[in-house]
């Protein structure tokens, strides 16, 4: 090394144990603050990792590149980089927004897929949000003159945007194909079906959040009722095989709010002695309902069309006191 590159290393050097510092305290931030509220709703994928950049690549960073750096140090914004993988694009920004208004850090949009987007709208090419989140004024852990240049790049990315990251950016961007033109072609083309099929998950799950649909208004129903025995049933201790399953048999006999309404308010009794633990976890589901009024109402087709292990549906008729095999 020069006398040049070795003073960039040697500062480098010196600032490892804050920037692993500053690391750990942003993946540490983001998993049990910000990230935790998100693991039920299935968004998170893949959670953060930090890594450093390594001092030959920084020094290159620093150094060589066509753009000019006055303070390789503070201008460098990724010496440290952590990754969060979601499931599609929409969720992008409600983790990014998390991440903004956090108070802990302070944080700024460095690349924005909406902006990339809107610039070169007829490209299609890797995509992901980054944000930069640097030490706050009133963090004691760090002398106020180094926190500028504890900075770390936080990219948010989708299960779709991260394959196509793993597939180009080391092994063609950076790697020796790249400007192979028919490579960097195929990219293109994968990127744009990447992006169509994001689009489609997207319209699937505001599909399935939509609660004026038939099945969602149906199921949000059928809870309500089931709270008449079970006041304190959370939808999270749903069983959505059972439920979908079971659910399958209104195509072959359909069946209105209406009339099972009426029929849990009618048997309600006996449906009380029904919804026991002794009975097993299926009463302990709300979809039980339905299968009860089947049981009541269209015996044969439910014995015929039964979607479920044969036993558990044994047990629907000896709870009702009633033999099997009679039917």
């Amino acid at each position: 090394m020069n006398e040049k590159e070795e003073n960039i290393v040697n500062q480098f050097r010196e600032l490892l144990p804050n920037l692993k510092n500053w690391g750990k305290f942003v993946d540490t931030t983001l998993n049990s603050e910000i990230l935790a509220e998100f693991l039920n709703e299935n968004i998170i994928k893949i959670t953060p990792n930090f890594r450093l950049k390594d001092e030959k690549t920084f020094l290159f960073k620093a150094l060589y590149r066509k753009k000019p750096y006055k303070n390789p140090l503070v201008d460098i914004e990724d010496k440290i980089g952590t990754r969060i993988v979601v499931l599609k694009s929409s969720d992008i920004q409600k983790v990014g927004d998390k991440i903004l208004e956090h108070s802990k850090w302070k944080a700024k949009i460095t690349k924005s897929i909406q902006q990339e987007i809107e610039d070169k709208p007829n490209i299609f090419d890797y995509q992901s949000l980054h944000i930069v989140v640097e030490p706050i004024e009133e963090d004691i852990n760090y002398e106020s003159g180094i926190k500028p240049t504890l900075t770390c790049e936080i990219q948010i990315r989708t299960l779709l945007q991260h394959a196509f990251a793993e597939v180009s950016h080391d092994s063609t961007y950076k790697g020796p194909y790249k400007n192979d033109k028919e490579i960097l072609r195929h990219l293109a083309k994968s990127m744009a079906l990447m992006e169509a099929t994001d689009d489609y998950f997207c319209n699937i799950f505001d599909l399935m959040s939509d609660e004026k649909r038939y099945y969602s208004q149906f199921l949000k129903e059928v809870i309500e009722l089931y709270k008449i025995f079970n006041k304190n049933f959370n939808k999270q201790d749903l069983n959505y095989f059972i439920t979908e399953s079971i659910f399958e048999l209104s195509e072959i006999q359909k069946i209105d709010l209406s009339s099972l309404t009426f029929y849990v308010e009618k048997y309600k009794e006996k449906l009380a002695q029904i919804i026991q633990p002794q009975n097993g976890l299926f009463v302990q589901q709300p979809i039980f309902l339905l299968v009860n009024y089947y049981f009541d109402n269209h015996r044969t087709m439910l014995k015929e069309y039964w979607p479920l292990n044969l036993d558990l549906l044994k047990n629907i008729y000896l709870a009702n006191n009633t033999s099997f095999e009679d039917f």
